[in-house]
């Protein structure tokens, strides 16, 4: 197989390509059918292909321009996506300001030292702490959604995970910047990281003002052109900040993500859900390309270090929720099941990624080890976070009870209103892809199934207590499956 890669370079690419969609369709399949975070299916997809598995997938990103371009466009796509679905409406406005302020200031002040501790340079440990802040909202969502909290509960963590992101990014931006400056007085060094992050800052705004404008204006635009036109403007805010400050690219996208309001777009839903299929599809590309070159045996050194974060990382968690959620309306279980949601994701293995092929351009040392611990850091954080909180959940149930609504009709719509306002969480299936997505603009989870009797399928799945079935004759065999089911 090596040589007649060696012989095909294309045929090496066609196949890492066809892998990387294998992974991402199995990741997807088994985060509907089972709950399993994508990133785990993707790690161990990548772990495979690499050196401590099969072998077949060789990325030398230092010697392929072509390939750590297409990682660090992956990388973007990924951040601007995550930036775009931050939404702080109805949120509780001084829980989320101590969760985003405490918690990265904690982390800041405490894993640099214990990275320090276990001989980590200067500038790898203070980019492991800057690395460290952000969370994992495509880890946080999927669980969210498998324990069915309170709104207040999950919009809350789902949110705080996507403003640490974006805060995390600047943060490691400005550290990277800080270490990597040439050597002059404090205020020559100070001047150098202002003009080079400013430039992000400066850029991302512009661009996201002018994404509002835009899009306020072309409100009759066709889907295909809204989605290109998003796109277009998250990638050429960071090619034009790169263009005017090297490593300023990644704080422009994530200020013109935030500086956009999806509010005003065209066909607001077909866009978010084009933006997440293509982010999914970057972080497979990210996570397999990171996870196939790491060797299992050189983690052995490491996992005492990822090991002394990970309890760092617990021990700010449970004081930062309990800051926040201090004299608040959450009970004593939602405060409890806050505290065991810390698990890192997609933005910490993008960030390695980029940062760890940006350290040794420098002509800094450390890569390895950078990429390595954050490898496990994300690792850990995962196994242990998920089933404290799932058991969490079960122990003070926290679940809210689940409505599988088959047939999406204005009499449905309005029964999983009165659901929801009753709370209970409403899901919608139909056949019709097109009544879906209207249900879906109406701010509903609604789901395509491919026949009626596929019903059961979605209420065993979702561990629904409810089913209202549509009285058309067409739904007569889910009508019939369901009872074969409760009898």
């Amino acid at each position: 197989m090596s040589s007649l890669l060696g012989n095909n370079p294309s045929l090496a690419v066609e196949l890492g390509a066809a892998y990387v969609l294998l992974a991402a369709l199995v990741s997807r399949m088994l985060l509907n059918r089972a709950g399993v975070p994508s990133i785990v299916t993707l790690l161990a997809f990548g772990l495979a292909a690499g050196p401590s598995g099969l072998g077949f997938v060789h990325v030398d990103i230092a010697a392929n321009p072509g390939t750590r371009a297409l990682l660090q466009l992956a990388v973007v796509i990924v951040l601007f996506e995550a930036t775009l679905r931050l939404d702080l409406r109805g949120l509780p406005k001084t829980s989320m300001a101590v969760l985003a302020v405490l918690g990265p200031a904690l982390t800041l002040l405490f894993v640099p030292y214990v990275a320090r501790a276990y001989h980590f340079s200067h500038l790898v440990a203070s980019m492991i702490a800057a690395v460290c802040i952000v969370t994992g909202p495509t880890v946080v969502g999927p669980l969210m959604a498998r324990i069915r909290p309170r709104t207040a509960v999950s919009h809350l963590l789902e949110s705080e995970g996507l403003a640490l992101d974006a805060l995390g990014v600047i943060i490691a931006a400005v550290a990277f910047a800080t270490y990597t400056s040439r050597p002059g007085t404090p205020l020559v060094d100070a001047w150098e990281v202002s003009r080079r992050i400013g430039a992000g800052v400066v850029l991302g705004i512009v661009w996201g003002l002018l994404g509002r404008q835009l899009f306020i204006r072309t409100a009759r635009w066709p889907s295909d052109v809204s989605k290109i036109g998003v796109l277009l403007l998250g990638v050429t805010a960071y090619a034009t900040s790169e263009l005017v400050s090297h490593e300023s690219g990644l704080v422009a996208v994530v200020l013109c993500g935030f500086m956009l309001d999806f509010r005003v777009f065209p066909h607001e839903q077909l866009v978010r859900s084009f933006k997440a299929d293509l982010s999914m599809l970057a972080l497979s590309i990210v996570f397999v390309l990171l996870a196939s070159r790491i060797r299992v045996e050189s983690l052995g050194p490491l996992v005492a270090p990822a090991a002394a974060i990970v309890a760092v990382l617990v021990g700010v968690r449970i004081v930062s929720v309990a800051a926040a959620t201090f004299r608040s309306s959450f009970s004593l279980a939602e405060r409890l099941l806050m505290a065991t949601v810390f698990p890192r994701g997609i933005v910490a293995v993008s960030l390695a990624t980029y940062y760890a092929e940006q350290i040794p351009a420098w002509g800094l040392h450390g890569a390895n080890r950078f990429a390595g611990i954050l490898f496990l850091v994300v690792a850990f954080t995962i196994a242990v976070s998920t089933p404290l909180a799932v058991a969490v959940a079960l122990r003070w149930k926290l679940q809210l009870p689940t409505v599988v609504l088959a047939g999406i009709t204005p009499t449905t719509l309005e029964r999983a209103r009165d659901y929801k306002s009753s709370g209970h969480i409403p899901i919608l299936v139909d056949l019709d892809e097109r009544a879906v997505a209207f249900a879906c603009s109406q701010d509903f989870e609604a789901l395509v199934i491919p026949e009626p009797a596929q019903v059961v399928r979605v209420v065993r799945e979702r561990g629904a207590k409810i089913v209202v079935i549509d009285d058309a004759s067409h739904w007569d065999a889910a009508r019939a499956a369901v009872h074969a089911t409760e009898s």
